[in-house]
């Protein structure tokens, strides 16, 4: 079943709004979806979100693997943090906010930084929007934050980012243990999240035009339209719009996105500006406009206010054509659906979403809610969209979408201030598509039926409109519900079905439910019962697996009659879900109820054990995760008296925590059971009495621990492109002194990590690093099973020492220094700190020394960057210890280079069918490393050729091109022009010349390019000697993974004048090494050199460094 919350307080926020505050979004198309990108950036931008509690995540993608780094807030630097990744999902949890979350107290979302910045609610926005229950007079003095609007029994309150710490610690308190409590008179702090807004051919289709002859138009009907608002200076609209209401941050009721004035005259247009050809549904009908939604999306707090007028408006039907992702809970928006569907009898139509291309169990919320009539989109030929969000709702197997109507490309009324564009033909029309344009199609038919029936209720509207759906046997009842929309047949209708819908969950036993048919006709009717199924493929249902109580029934005139559906257990059967319709006919009346059977679902009964042996206590904080393998999903448990779980069948990887003590500083045990097999009922035991400590020191007693992390990485098979995203779940913050760890149970798993990383150097004492010293990194592994604690004392033998000569790329700028480790086989656990303080910085040119450890076949990528300017990365490697490295970093010659690809990361390549991608990085430097520049003050340009055309140029570097499938002749031309703050490797030219043709979906191809990289002895201050013969080391290094092939010829030129005049140098060249001879003048200067090379393909390349290095 899914969860049945209480929802009384809950619909309390939908009473008696006194203000207005900021604007959520309807539901628009879902795009197609693209291709993977063959030269993802290596870092990409960081996101920085500031949670509800005042701490910091960064969260980034490097290498395409997602690193996250938190920041404790001001007065919390102590404090850990819990946090997991999918790859596509990120939470972060507080130590403090553990014990909230066990009791409900705290809106899940505040933490699942993955939604935050879905909703834009990321630092570019200096605000967080919450919605604070609490007694009457309770909002006053929360420090941090202010009031945007009240509710009953609730404040829309938008925190202050900068301020989060203080309101954090306004609105709760310390309580026992590791416990922190709401301050008297709070009952619960929810997200003010953000919902996205989800006729001349598609009305006729509906049958609208038969129930108008009969003279049903909606007339006189309330119809609310809780969207963007409508321009009521369209003519269609014209006299329509009995009020409107903004509850928005915009000045007025407005329609500047041009959503609801589409959805509105999909309602009610008269179809003036057509001459009637783009009438809408309910022409009759009044419309009450509630503007919720900004281009920005749809605060709920705006959403719920807005609802709340309506209501108090008299509307009886909503049409919300807007949305967002549901979980199983209840959240404020759907608990109002069901209130205000009870309490005022107005029947909501919502739009189903546009997810459609996620798959299954897409449905947005609020259409989830068992009393919205949920509305998905086809085509005006029958064809589901692809982007129509399908059920099941999140939880249980419940039917969603309830019917569909037509989305795909609508034509209706154009808002006069918006920026849509006009239809070419009329050009005070647009067309739209979407579930939000098939939703306002069966709101006007429930305008219809109430004006019809005035006395009806919103769930005999529904059922009405339900039984009278036309279903389409090509599509399931996942995808359509009851079917089509038939108005024409709707107000005929004399016949309904309770439930609309019925689905079964799996279980061990047969199951029955009874489906009761009602007959408001004046006579008796025998109806014949009939049940077709089949599951998610199209394959027809087993014999036997559905069955009927009887084949027919009669329902006396005024009075009901039942038939019992039964479904068989379906052991053996697919993991696939199973439906269809319970068909009853009779008398010239039909009626289609939707019929499902759930997938696999297994019950994960979970006992946990306190260090005492026993149940988890209210002074412990207690958090389990439960990781999809198979579909890479988190559910997180955050009621540790819940002993009993219903979950997909599937394998899963389990993780408790437990936490004690300070909770500004906590004990903190971390169990695991790396993968557990629920393809069957499963009990697991999590005993924190396993657990073992961590104990990790270095050899230097000065030394301080500055960055510990301790957690897991699972390789899973859903590779990318350019590399996989692999799960993780890390404890960040946490000295090793507060960890115990063990695995839950015995055995290995393939893919599976476990690591302990620390990071020591000396800090300042305003707590910076700044020019430490010395930095010592280690990192210890597991493969295959949970570290049962670590101890290690290490001293100066095992550790490797690399002595790093870094060069200024622009001087004054401080160069900041990371490095990642990882086990073979998996992705490493990124925290970025380069950006973030305390952070290894160092003024350059210096050499800085650093101490790295090896654990078994452990490997190191380190990376130097001047932030905003530079980025260099290392190949992975790994150190002996003893042993003394000597490595460059920013050395000249910086140009083009094609390193080794980390994780499947890709540069120049010809894949996907006909994309080419590149090139590869412009600016790495002597020593060979991967770098980039930020362009800042300069600029970068590439464009592609073919057959000496032009395919098409790009400001971004590397770029992605659609290409002709066949084999062409391709010219690749890249030029950066560095900031002037650079003074070495000011423009970088580059030019490729390739054959290519169209390789198969899915396949990769690295093209054949060479870079010519120059290897010169310079000094630190990349500087060499004037006024005498200097040899020029030159590489030719073809990109890592491409056809083989030889240099057949190469020339290279200097220039001492950035390249107005060119001297040809002489070159003695090895195969694909060679030596340049040049003679620099006296005094001081630069060099620039010019090269071009042909291989034995015919493949060539040509290379200028203007201000190579200088003399």
């Amino acid at each position: 079943m899914r969860s049945a919350r209480k929802i009384s307080a809950l619909a309390l926020l939908v009473l008696g709004v006194s203000a207005v505050a900021p604007g959520g979004t309807p539901a628009a198309a879902q795009p197609q979806a693209p291709k993977p990108a063959t030269t993802p950036p290596v870092a990409a931008k960081a996101r920085t979100v500031t949670l509800l509690t005042g701490d910091t995540v960064h969260i980034s993608t490097i290498d395409g693997q997602t690193a996250v780094t938190v920041v404790p807030g001001k007065g919390r630097e102590r404090m850990p943090f819990l946090t997991h990744s999918t790859g596509e999902q990120v939470r972060v949890i507080p130590a403090d906010a553990v014990a909230l979350l066990n009791r409900g107290k705290l809106d899940e979302r505040l933490f699942d930084v993955s939604t935050l910045i879905g909703f834009g609610y990321d630092d570019s926005r200096p605000t967080l929007p919450l919605i604070v229950q609490h007694a009457d007079t309770t909002s006053a003095g929360l420090a941090g934050a202010r009031t945007t609007r009240e509710l009953s029994g609730a404040s829309a309150v938008a925190q202050n980012r900068a301020d989060a710490v203080s309101f954090w610690n306004s609105i709760t308190s310390a309580a026992g243990g590791t416990e922190r409590r709401l301050r008297a008179g709070f009952d619960k702090i929810w997200l003010d999240g953000l919902r996205r807004p989800t006729l001349d051919v598609s009305v006729p289709l509906t049958g609208a035009p038969q129930a108008w002859q009969a003279g049903w138009t909606g007339a006189g009907v309330k119809v609310g339209v809780i969207d963007t608002g409508v321009d009521q200076t369209h003519p269609d609209l014209a006299g329509h719009v009995a009020a409107a209401e903004n509850f928005t941050a915009e000045p007025d009721a407005l329609d500047r996105v041009g959503h609801g004035t589409h959805v509105a005259s999909t309602i009610a247009g008269s179809g003036a500006a057509s001459e009637g050809r783009f009438k809408g549904m309910a022409p009759g009908a009044n419309l009450y406009s509630a503007k919720v939604c900004t281009v920005d999306g749809c605060p709920e707090s705006a959403i719920l206010a807005g609802m709340n007028w309506a209501a108090q408006q008299g509307v009886k039907v909503a049409n919300m054509s807007l949305g967002g992702p549901d979980s199983p809970a209840t959240d404020p928006i759907e608990a109002a659906v069901a209130d205000l569907t009870h309490r005022y009898g107005m029947l909501f139509v919502v739009a189903a979403g546009n997810s459609g291309l996620g798959g299954e169990s897409t449905v947005n919320s609020p259409g989830s809610v068992t009393e919205a009539l949920t509305v998905g989109a086809v085509t005006k030929t029958g064809e589901l969209a692809e982007f129509s969000s399908r059920g099941p709702r999140a939880g249980d197997a419940g039917i969603k979408p309830d019917l569909t109507a037509p989305g795909v490309g609508i034509l209706a009324a154009l808002s006069s201030v918006s920026d849509m564009w006009p239809d070419a033909d009329n050009p005070q029309y647009t067309s739209l598509n979407g579930t939000s344009m098939a939703t306002p199609h069966v709101a006007g038919a429930a305008a219809m039926l109430f004006q019809q029936h005035p006395d009806w209720t919103p769930e005999r509207i529904k059922s009405t409109l339900m039984a009278a759906a036309q279903p389409n046997a090509a599509i399931g009842v996942y995808e359509q519900g009851a079917g089509f929309l038939d108005v024409a047949r709707a107000i005929r209708q004399t016949v309904t079905a309770s439930p609309v819908s019925v689905a079964f969950e799996r279980t061990t036993t047969a199951q029955t439910r009874t489906i009761t048919y009602a007959n408001s006709g004046p006579a008796a009717l025998t109806l014949a019962v009939s049940l077709a199924a089949k599951d998610a493929e199209g394959n027809p249902a087993p014999a036997g697996l559905f069955s009927l109580s009887a084949s027919s029934v009669t329902v006396p005139a005024g009075g009901t009659a039942t038939v019992d559906v039964t479904v068989q257990a379906g052991a053996g059967l697919p993991d696939r879900y199973v439906g269809g319709e319970v068909t009853a006919t009779g008398g010239g009346a039909a009626v289609q109820t939707p019929v499902a059977l759930d997938v696999v679902r297994r019950t994960l009964s979970l006992k946990l054990v306190g260090p005492d042996g026993g149940k988890p206590t209210a002074e412990q904080g207690w958090v389990t995760v439960l990781m999809d393998l198979d579909r890479q999903t988190l559910l997180v448990l955050d009621d540790p008296t819940a002993t009993s779980h219903r979950v997909r069948a599937g394998r899963y990887l389990v993780q408790t925590y437990m936490l004690t003590g300070d909770p500004y500083e906590p004990d903190i045990t971390s169990l695991v059971r790396p993968t557990l097999d629920l393809t069957k009922d499963q009990a697991l035991t999590m005993d924190t009495r396993t657990a073992k400590p961590i104990v990790v020191s270095v050899p230097n007693p000065k030394a301080t621990l500055v960055f510990p992390d301790s957690g897991w990485t699972i390789r899973t098979e859903q590779p990318q492109i350019w590399g996989s995203n692999d799960p993780f779940g890390t404890l960040m913050n946490v000295p090793f002194e507060h960890v115990r760890t063990a695995q839950a149970g015995a055995g290995k798993t393939p893919g599976f990590v476990s690591y302990v990383h620390g990071i020591w150097g000396q800090v300042d004492a305003d707590g910076s690093l700044h020019n430490s010293p010395y930095v010592y990194r280690a990192y210890f592994y597991e493969p295959q099973q949970m570290m049962a604690g670590l101890t290690r004392k290490l001293r100066a033998g095992d550790f490797a020492t690399v002595r790093s000569q870094i060069g200024a790329d622009v001087a004054g700028v401080p160069v900041a220094r990371t490095a990642v480790a990882h086990a073979p086989g998996n992705a490493p656990v990124y925290r970025d700190e380069r950006n973030i303080q305390p952070s290894f910085t160092y003024d350059v040119p210096r050499t800085v020394t650093e101490y790295y450890n090896q654990d078994k076949e452990t490997v190191w990528q380190s990376v130097s960057a001047q932030t905003r300017y530079t980025y260099y990365q290392s190949d992975w490697t790994s150190f002996k210890p003893g042993r003394t490295y000597d490595v460059k970093w920013a050395n000249a010659v910086a140009g083009p280079v094609f390193p080794q690809p980390n994780f499947g990361q890709q540069y120049a390549t010809r894949y996907w069918g006909d994309q080419i991608g590149g090139p590869g990085p412009l600016h790495g430097d002597g020593a060979g490393h991967m770098g980039f520049r930020h362009v800042r003050g300069g600029s970068a340009q590439v464009t592609l050729y073919r057959d000496g055309v032009e395919v098409g140029a790009a400001t971004e570097v590397p770029y992605v091109w659609q290409v002709p499938a066949a084999t062409g002749d391709y010219r690749l031309a890249a030029t950066f022009r560095s900031d002037p703050e650079f003074t070495l490797s000011t423009v970088v030219e580059a030019e490729w010349t390739f054959k290519s043709g169209h390789v198969a979906d899915g396949d990769l191809v690295k093209l054949p390019l060479t870079a010519i990289r120059y290897t010169p002895a310079l000094d630190i201050d990349n500087r060499a000697p004037a006024g005498r013969l200097f040899t020029i080391p030159v590489s030719l290094d073809r990109q890592v993974g491409a056809a083989p092939g030889r240099t057949r010829s190469l020339t290279v030129e200097a220039s001492f004048d950035d390249g107005k005049t060119w001297h040809k140098l002489p070159v003695l060249r090895f195969g694909e090494q060679a030596t340049a001879l040049v003679y620099h003048p006296a005094g001081a200067g630069f060099v620039s050199l010019r090269a071009a090379a042909t291989d034995n393909g015919g493949n060539t390349t040509k290379q200028t460094v203007i201000r190579a290095y200088r003399y």
